[in-house]
């Protein structure tokens, strides 16, 4: 799910901040920065959290930088799969989320690789100013959804964030999201308990009908929005733990789509809804997501075990094969 952080020169976050990010996000660590008129872009794969904390003081702290801890959920881990990717040789641009248009076409490349490759840098290396055009950043941020962010940042340090109102500002900075560091222990609120503070706030979600105008009487999966109460999220909500502390959390995202849905488009913050989409896409991430958020939010234990399982990487989940 990663964290993308864009900070001023005059954030400077603790170790024991840092130190929380690098524990749920371990799997990479870059920078984007103006300097000279040039765009910097430096990766780095940490072996633990002290060598973290040393890149971010040596490249990040001090500068107006956007920069981006990766958690793996798609392509392989390595440096070239590493945040934040070149667009031109002007831009790089950062992502937090997940994206519907996944990464078949190459494998080993993450989901924002193919993402810039097939959509981004065909625009910008038409046109690179339509980047500050604000029609442009709108269009952009529909087409990726809100769950996702990306921070886009030119050689001469004009930085771009699609989807910011996603986002949340803590010391000076934004970040993108409260589930991917421990944001209750710095003292900020995650998106999903403002969320089921009052009936009043709504989200959306998806559920399963049956088509009652098949000739053959079949039934088939319609995937149609439905506006839900704070109360109701709260009883989905209680579900899903019950289900994740039992260890069938996997089958109850399959079992129950549509609650999925919404419960991860609260976790998201996403109003379109196409977060939850993922429920029928790919029920695993969304079955990562929520597992990721109980960790994370309410000091869950993880599964069967504080590591994720070398071998099967979804036991933990409830998921078999």
């Amino acid at each position: 799910m990663c964290l993308l952080v864009h900070q001023p020169s005059s954030t400077s976050f603790s170790n024991d901040f840092l130190a929380d990010v690098y524990s749920s996000n371990r799997d990479g660590i870059g920078v984007m920065y103006a300097l000279g008129g040039r765009l910097e872009v430096v990766k780095s794969l940490p072996a633990n959290a002290d060598e973290f904390i040393a890149f971010y003081r040596q490249h990040i702290e001090g500068r107006e930088s956007i920069w981006h801890a990766r958690m793996q959920t798609h392509g392989d881990i390595d440096l070239e799969n590493c945040h934040p990717y070149q667009v031109t040789p002007r831009v790089a641009l950062a992502h937090n989320g997940i994206l519907s248009t996944g990464n078949a076409w190459d494998k080993s490349r993450s989901d924002t690789w193919h993402f810039i490759r097939h959509v981004v840098r065909p625009a910008l290396a038409l046109d690179e100013s339509m980047l500050l055009d604000p029609s442009w950043q709108s269009f952009l941020g529909d087409l990726i959804g809100a769950s996702n962010k990306f921070g886009l940042m030119t050689a001469d340090g004009q930085a771009v964030i699609i989807n910011r109102k996603s986002g949340v500002e803590f010391k000076g900075a934004w970040l993108s999201n409260t589930y991917a560091w421990s944001a209750h222990r710095f003292g900020v609120g995650s998106a999903i308990s403002t969320r089921y503070s009052s009936s009043r706030v709504w989200s959306t979600y998806y559920w399963e009908d049956e088509d009652e105008g098949s000739s053959l009487g079949a039934t088939s999966s319609v995937k149609r929005s439905r506006s839900v109460s704070g109360q109701d999220l709260v009883t989905i909500t209680r579900a899903a733990r019950n289900s994740y502390v039992r260890g069938s959390l996997a089958q109850w995202v399959q079992d129950a789509p549509g609650k999925a849905a919404a419960l991860v488009n609260a976790i998201e913050d996403d109003s379109t809804g196409q977060s939850g989409l993922l429920a029928w896409d790919e029920p695993e991430l969304v079955v990562e997501a929520i597992a990721e958020w109980f960790e994370l939010e309410e000091g869950l234990p993880r599964g069967k075990s504080a590591a994720i399982l070398e071998d099967d990487p979804w036991a933990r989940y409830g998921f078999q094969d």
